[in-house]
């Protein structure tokens, strides 16, 4: 197959321009922005920013949970290419194991900042809480995040600086480092079926531990069900599954035509709406189980409260059940709609649905909670409001996704092995 990258280009009046440097420079800008905002966090702490006791979980959380769901596709293509030997899916396969990086890595410097000792990152690794919901998620999370730079090694390691390059001659080191990567490249992909079964394990771990922590956390009027933990693992193959579709059309039909035939591609949105459906359907029966057949009094004053500061019921009917099931029916039907444009702009959907599912999870029970008080519990109405601070950070993050993102897919070139294999 062809793998040669096309750079994509904008007409400008008669010219033809090469937006990335243009948009590096807008990433960086956001960086810079960024890098103020944590210099501002580590010299004053946690108090520059707007949580409190009461709300200890803010924006950043936010980020942290959206960026580890969207990339969930990482897991899923793992035990697809690997386990299952879908050979054809491989070179997306990459592309997904590059998103789970991303989201992981994103994930682990929102934590950094959300610390508050940010030089005790190590603490849990060391002093075992095993008790602890957050600790399980957080050892899962720290070794899924080693077993994905393991993965993503090879996909480094084939880029063409490290084939025959111009750049040999000019730093000699690179023609002896050449060996070196294609031994470390041929052992990764031996070894890809047990990173695979690692992987889908850890994932699925922490994505339902994620969830069960809600069942046992201050607030649990809003936030306890059974369901949530099967949730949380549904919303990240959902989302992560509907941004790799969008992400694939525009590494594998734009810049790289060839790499992947569209019927892969047009199976990775079907898959996506798929389990769009089946995670719509698991999040109406929740609702019902929750405020139709339930007599808990709190749980409807929680929703009274949350819709009187934020439009709570209004972000449930349409960002997670109505928009998300007419997303999942056209992706089902991807290969009678054809038009990849048209499927990129649905599968936006699942993605927004997903980020709105961990938005809503982080803040209903914190911003309208119940005391502990088990004879005449009230519901209390707390407020929190972001600081600027926490927008730098949360823009720092966002813009080191969308820069490394950028740089992987302008250079590496995402080859499939099939006759490897």
């Amino acid at each position: 197959m062809d793998n040669s990258i096309i750079i994509p280009k904008l007409r400008i009046g008669r010219r033809m321009v090469d937006p990335f440097p243009y948009w590096l420079s807008l990433l960086g800008i956001g960086l810079i922005f960024g890098m103020v905002g944590i210099f501002f966090l580590f010299r004053d702490g946690l108090q520059v920013t707007g949580l409190s006791n009461r709300v200890p979980w803010g924006l950043w959380i936010s980020i942290d949970l959206s960026s580890i769901a969207l990339g969930g596709s990482a897991f899923v293509f793992g035990a697809i290419v690997y386990i299952l030997q879908m050979k054809r899916y491989e070179a997306i396969g990459k592309l997904a194991v590059l998103l789970g990086f991303l989201g992981y890595s994103t994930a682990g410097l929102v934590l950094l900042m959300d610390l508050g000792q940010p030089l005790r990152f190590w603490h849990p690794v060391v002093f075992w809480q095993p008790h602890s919901l957050l600790w399980e998620v957080t050892m899962c999370v720290v070794l899924y995040l080693t077993v994905l730079v393991i993965e993503l090694l090879p996909i480094i390691l084939e880029a063409p600086i490290f084939e025959k390059h111009p750049l040999w001659e000019e730093f000699p080191f690179l023609e002896k480092i050449a060996p070196i990567a294609k031994t470390v490249m041929h052992y990764v992909h031996k070894i890809g079926p047990i990173l695979a079964v690692l992987g889908m394990t850890l994932s699925l771990l922490h994505q339902a531990s994620l969830g069960a922590t809600y069942s046992v956390l201050y607030g649990r009027g809003i936030w306890f069900n059974q369901s949530a933990p099967t949730q949380f693992v549904f919303s990240a193959m959902s989302g992560g599954t509907a941004l790799l579709f969008i992400l694939g059309v525009f590494v594998f039909r734009v810049m790289r035509p060839g790499t992947v035939e569209d019927k892969v591609l047009y199976n990775v949105a079907r898959l996506a709406g798929a389990v769009t459906l089946l995670l719509t359907y698991l999040k109406l029966w929740d609702w019902a189980v929750s405020n139709y057949y339930s007599f808990n009094e709190q749980i409807s004053l929680q929703t009274e409260l949350l819709n009187n500061v934020a439009p709570y019921s209004l972000s449930f009917w349409l960002g997670q059940a109505l928009f998300p099931a007419i997303a999942g029916i056209v992706l089902l039907m991807a290969e009678k709609v054809k038009s990849f444009k048209m499927l990129m702009a649905i599968a936006v959907l699942p993605v927004v649905s997903t980020i709105i599912t961990r938005w809503n999870y982080n803040f209903s029970g914190l911003i309208a909670s119940t005391t502990y008080d088990p004879f005449t519990p009230i519901v209390r109405l707390n407020s929190y409001t972001p600081t600027w601070v926490e927008f730098a950070v949360g823009t720092f993050v966002i813009c080191y996704w969308w820069t490394a993102f950028s740089l992987a897919a302008r250079f590496l070139p995402f080859k499939a092995h099939q006759a490897h294999h």
